[in-house]
């Protein structure tokens, strides 16, 4: 019987342990000026691990002449987010729109490489604390982000 109860006991705690380590994900969404933003947060507990956000850039809307303006326009952007341990940048151009791709792990980035990009914006180290999702979801809230469940 102490056997079976202790072998319970155990299997309920790996249970636990496991459930307190698994990631989750949320998904955000924003359309605005042309540009349709899809950000998805992954998670463990209020901790953010890792973020992906798509752009979907349509140049009519978004008020860019053409294909190539757009290239020319965001050509600077593009260099400041290539050769970043931690962070994947794809800026694909097509005909009628663009679609940028940005994916930050924060497990592997480093402060100092990511703390200036466009649209960053830290209090402090987020290896040293985390990106929290709670305050995360306050700023998305804020710009007007709906989550998508």
């Amino acid at each position: 019987m102490k056997k079976l109860t202790g072998f319970i006991i155990i299997m309920v705690l790996a249970l636990f342990l496991t459930a307190c380590g698994s990631e989750s994900t949320r998904t955000f969404e924003l359309e605005q000026n042309g540009v349709i933003t899809t950000m998805v947060y992954t998670t463990k507990g209020d901790k953010v691990t890792k973020q992906s956000t798509e752009n979907i850039i349509q140049y009519d809307l978004a008020g860019i002449p053409s294909k190539e303006e757009a290239q020319e326009l965001f050509a600077p952007l593009v260099e400041q987010f290539q050769d970043i341990d931690g962070i994947t940048h794809n800026l694909e151009y097509e005909d009628t729109k663009a679609i940028e791709t940005l994916t930050i792990d924060y497990e592997v980035a480093e402060y100092d490489d990511i703390k200036s990009l466009p649209g960053m914006e830290f209090t402090e180290d987020p290896k040293d604390k985390g990106v929290s999702m709670k305050k995360s979801l306050e700023i998305l809230e804020s710009q007007g982000f709906k989550e998508v469940k």
